[in-house]
């Protein structure tokens, strides 16, 4: 009989308990040598709740059940494997659908007897019993709770302090978090943000360093804006938000401009999307259908230095185009006139499907999946035969679950995500239009990506005018 080994732990079942990784491995290998077994492979979970199958070695073995690889899985107790009657359910109509044994080493099953069977749904059916009746009580206190405004969390989150049951507003912490939004509308990337804020000094909640994610984090959430969400990251069927829960830090107005700009940050490369050239990556040669990028150059004429912007077509370069380049400001000059003589009036919105080809990269982390599930491999042979201690497999084990989980979820948002698009009104242009010149070239840039799709563009004179450059169309978001 060629075994599979199951082994789980958590942190509180292998303090309090026993139930360490290396003693049920010890006590797995003595009862299949016992019944004469060969262990074939081994799957261990650490850390991990029986709640539910979202475990990665689980996974594996699971997926593993159709190529010939083991004849019968062979867990210490019942409760290692599972405490969901219907995840036990589905699991034994797997086995037997790939003639796969189940046995568990301190307690007499054998599902291949309906008997058998009854035995293992029983007792799986009283460890779930006991868990959601815990849970349901502990879940339903803590979602009353939040429905109220009350914060349910140990920990408060950062711009915020915990008092009693509420969030009452941190004014140091509050101070940065409406800085941090600032910069973000100013024109810097997460990332950015987050290196000025190391190189500040500035610690955050854990008191650990800044990284773009945590900055993302903030921007994205509610919360600072009142609005206190439940359920964002586990049992999602359920999540709800409470409106004007806790104290605001940033105006609904500012938090929902900020979400507008994140989107559309999306589609342009970071640089592009925090330079000063406000028609990079939405400009198009008209002729060819190139893309505009941007160029700067210095002139010195006596003691004066002169500084200036302009595109020109990426075809140019390789010969494929014939566009001349084009002033920055002779275009922006252009753009305003363009929309001060336009009918506004007969404006249509419109909007954009905002999906983009991301299959090179959703191939890059298919084949990193690929390359931890065969160093995973290596490891647990290495470790089974004793050539590495359990703290190395174990720390191993943790980095690539880790990676593993961080590539999954990314996938999830690549593959799932579909990008909204804010669509601009006529009213929106008018104002912008009335009050161009006294915007700043951030405030502009960020017009540009939040309101322009497209802008095709034509030089049809060698004048040094703005009535050299012809914009032939405008693509509205």
């Amino acid at each position: 009989m060629r075994a599979a080994v199951y082994i789980r732990v958590s942190t509180n079942e292998q303090v309090q308990e026993g139930y360490s990784i290396k003693a049920q491995k010890m006590k797995l290998e003595a009862y299949a040598v016992s019944q004469g077994w060969d262990i074939v492979q081994y799957y261990v979970d650490e850390g991990l709740s029986a709640k539910d199958m979202e475990r990665a070695e689980l996974k594996r073995m699971l997926g593993s059940l159709d190529k010939d690889v083991f004849d019968c899985v062979l867990v210490y107790r019942l409760d290692r494997l599972t405490r969901s009657v219907l995840d036990l359910y589905e699991m034994i109509k797997l086995f037997e659908k790939h003639a796969i044994k189940f046995k568990s080493a301190t307690e007499v099953y054998d599902t291949t007897t309906a008997t058998g069977r009854l035995f293992v749904t029983l007792i799986a059916s009283l460890a779930q019993w006991e868990r959601e009746n815990t849970g349901e009580r502990i879940s339903f206190g803590m979602e009353q709770k939040a429905r109220e405004g009350k914060w349910v969390n140990n920990r408060p989150p950062y711009g915020y302090d915990i008092a009693g049951d509420y969030l009452e507003v941190n004014q140091r912490e509050a101070k940065m978090i409406r800085e941090l939004f600032d910069l973000y509308l100013e024109g810097k990337s997460m990332h950015k943000i987050a290196i000025e804020l190391n190189e500040r000094n500035i610690a955050s909640k854990r008191k650990a360093l800044w990284q773009q994610g945590t900055v993302g984090y903030i921007l994205k959430n509610p919360l600072y804006k009142g609005t206190m969400r439940y359920n964002y990251r586990k049992n999602k069927e359920n999540y709800f938000e409470v409106e004007d829960a806790v104290p605001p830090i940033i105006d609904k107005d500012k938090f929902d401009t900020v979400q507008n700009l994140m989107q559309k940050r999306k589609t342009f490369p970071a640089k592009s999307a925090t330079s000063t050239y406000m028609f990079s990556q939405i400009g198009k040669c008209a002729r060819c259908g190139g893309g505009l990028v941007g160029k700067s150059s210095t002139v010195i004429r006596g003691e004066k230095e002169y500084y200036s912007q302009s595109y020109r077509c990426t075809k140019r370069t390789f010969g494929g185009c014939d566009l001349p380049s084009i002033a920055s400001n002779y275009l922006e000059s252009q753009f305003h006139k363009y929309l001060t003589s336009w009918d506004l009036s007969s404006f249509d919105d419109q909007t954009g499907d905002g999906q983009s080809s991301n299959t090179l990269l959703i191939e890059e982390y298919e084949k990193e999946l690929a390359g931890i599930e065969k160093r995973r491999a290596k490891w647990q042979y290495a470790w089974a035969n004793e050539n590495i201690s359990d703290e190395d497999f174990q720390k191993r084990s943790k980095e690539e679950l880790d990676r593993e989980s961080q590539i999954r979820l990314e996938l999830n948002e690549i593959r799932g995500a579909e990008q909204k698009e804010p669509t601009i009104s006529a009213e929106y242009l008018k104002s912008i239009t009335s009050a161009w010149s006294k915007l700043s070239s951030v405030e502009k840039k960020q017009f540009m990506q939040l309101s322009v799709k497209e802008i095709k563009v034509d030089k049809i004179t060698k004048e040094r005018n703005p009535e050299s450059v012809v914009i032939k169309s405008i693509t509205f978001y």
